[in-house]
């Protein structure tokens, strides 16, 4: 999937570098909107083995400030669903337990955009940036032979998480605005449990959104 990120980024700056100088300069606050879509979670680290993505949603709303035609800064805020499913073997019980781990944020990403000139009816962007999330809930569930339990992990969980994201973009005239489409990367770089000492995990994610640009 990173592969799939890279070679998007690397053909919107073929196909911008063409009309790379014919779009009009912008400054100021060129742009806000919304944004909804799928996240793809799971844990990394060297602690963090056989687990497999939970999928969830993640949306919120951003602005964008121009500092000129080519170069931007776009503040974000919003929710999104992370963690990761297991499988655990109970050797005493010889049940094979699904564990889902259920970590929800509020996350505050501040992206430095290049915005390429595209076509009429097309202009691709891409960004990074560095991105703080606050903990909004933490559980685990488990499920076994029909039965579901689910306990609330939040005090073994660190309050805050610290990340970059690196993703790209594409913007496409729709009436008065703009429909919005991105695909990021969010590389978590704290580790996820409170513990002295903690276990090295730490969140990822690959997002799918689309928005509307005012």
């Amino acid at each position: 999937m990173k592969k799939v990120i890279v070679t998007a980024i690397l053909f919107s700056l073929l196909f911008g570098a063409v009309n790379l100088f014919a779009q009009e300069p912008t400054t100021g606050l060129t742009g806000k909107g919304v944004k909804l879509g799928l996240n793809l979670a799971k844990f990394t680290g060297s602690d963090a083995k056989d687990v497999k993505m939970r999928t969830g949603l993640a949306f919120g709303g951003f602005i964008t400030y121009s500092i000129n035609d080519l170069f931007a800064i776009q503040p974000e805020v919003y929710y999104a669903m992370k963690g990761a499913k297991e499988k655990y073997f109970d050797e005493p019980s010889g049940l094979t337990i699904d564990v889902t781990e259920k970590l929800d944020y509020i996350e505050i990403p501040v992206l430095f955009r290049v915005q390429l000139a595209g076509g009429t009816s097309f202009k691709p962007n891409f960004y990074a940036g560095p991105e703080l999330g606050i903990l909004l809930s933490a559980k685990v569930k488990g499920e076994a032979s029909g039965v579901s339990v689910e306990t609330d992990i939040k005090d073994n969980t660190k309050s805050t998480d610290f990340g970059l994201i690196g993703g790209v973009g594409a913007e496409f005239p729709m009436g008065n605005g703009k429909l919005l489409f991105d695909i990021r990367y969010d590389a978590g770089l704290a580790k996820v449990i409170d513990a002295s000492p903690a276990p090295k995990i730490n969140n990822s994610a690959i997002t799918f959104l689309v928005g509307y640009g005012f």
